[in-house]
């Protein structure tokens, strides 16, 4: 079976698609893979790292005032003209997309020429590009059954985010902590707020430090783009990095403080941890606010709203969890129940019974 993906603007989009991709063509060898997206957004330089065949196009964002967004209209109806003759082209045998306005031109052109098609929601609130191609497409995959409310009825399978099936089967070796010069035997408190960090968490975080017990150890994932620069001294249980393997070191930790971005969703219930979701404000439709509060409302997770997090608040929550062992373990054992580690294969299987191809 060929399949188009498209996938971009952020990794939340793109990891998804790739972790499905990856899966399909290891398990399914006659199977190939394209990808279509924008020629100057993330994953113009992301998917052909990975090794797969990248097209892209020219098309502008639809946010910005009105002028942007007419100009997003004219480049979007010029991407879908692009879209349906490399659709008749490439003559795929299903379209997939996973969100995001880079979506409408391929799934809208898709539609028109009958070609079989399926949508992706990462999130627990659907955003507006998979809201408005939820209508015309064959079916949708959802995270969360919120999302049984927010597309036509009988479209929704809730199968889960593909990065569950990778994040399922992680390992993780308690000697790594040596490398940060930690004891291995000792828990580790995981704090990460996405691969480019987050300033305003940050500050609270740092500021939090010399609350934070020395019964336990704290690594802090900076990210890579962070503009604060962490003061942390006279803590030699606390260590601050610029990157981790994310999913290695979710295996391992006793608790996370993370946000509440999709994959990262995914991960800590394919793997099982406990956790207090900070989930960012500055997201379209606070979707992060509702990712976090489905684990929070299962018992996953404690959710705190940057509004309400302070110095004080983060280190009694923080010390307050690691002093009690049996809830962090019944957190763990809730996550683990949202985790769907079979997310990818599943979502295999509707793709071929979607696209009547028998053999994939």
């Amino acid at each position: 079976m060929k399949v188009m993906m498209v996938a971009g603007g952020t990794g939340g989009h793109i990891y998804p698609a790739l972790a499905l991709a990856d899966i399909l063509v290891e398990k399914e060898k006659d199977s190939e893979v394209v990808f279509f997206g924008s020629n100057d957004r993330l994953e113009a330089k992301i998917i052909p790292e990975k090794g797969y065949r990248f097209i892209g196009t020219d098309m502008e964002s639809t946010s910005g005032g009105i002028l942007n967004k007419v100009s997003s209209v004219l480049s979007l109806i010029k991407a879908e003209q692009f879209a349906r003759n490399m659709l008749i082209r490439e003559k795929p045998d299903l379209c997939i997309g996973f969100g995001n306005y880079i979506s409408v031109p391929l799934i809208r052109a898709a539609h028109k020429l009958h070609i079989p098609t399926l949508l992706h929601e990462q999130n627990s609130f659907a955003g507006k590009a998979n809201m408005y191609l939820g209508k015309m497409v064959d079916g949708v995959v959802g995270c969360y059954p919120s999302n049984l409310k927010q597309f036509p009825e009988g479209k929704v399978h809730l199968l889960g985010n593909p990065q569950a099936s990778i994040a399922s089967h992680v390992n993780y070796d308690p000697l790594i902590l040596k490398q940060y010069d930690l004891d291995p035997l000792k828990p580790f408190v995981l704090v990460m707020m996405g691969s480019l960090g987050s300033a305003s968490v940050s500050k609270a975080i740092d500021e939090a430090c010399p609350y934070l017990s020395d019964t336990y150890q704290v690594i802090i994932v900076a990210g890579k783009s962070n503009s604060y620069q962490f003061t942390v001294t006279g803590k030699n249980n606390i260590r601050v990095v610029d990157y981790v393997d994310g999913k290695v070191m979710l295996k391992g930790c006793a608790l996370a403080v993370l946000r509440a971005g999709a994959t990262t969703m995914a991960e800590i219930g394919a793997i099982g941890c406990a956790s207090i979701l900070i989930p960012s404000p500055y997201v379209p439709n606070n979707h992060q606010y509702y990712n976090a509060k489905e684990l929070s409302d299962r018992g996953a997770a404690v959710l705190l709203e940057e509004k309400d997090m302070n110095a004080q608040s983060l280190s009694k929550l923080i010390n307050e969890l690691m002093a009690d062992e049996p809830r962090r373990e019944r957190m763990k054992a809730a996550s683990q129940e949202t985790g769907k580690t079979d997310a990818a294969e599943k979502m295999i299987a509707l793709c071929r019974e979607i696209s009547h191809v028998g053999t994939v």
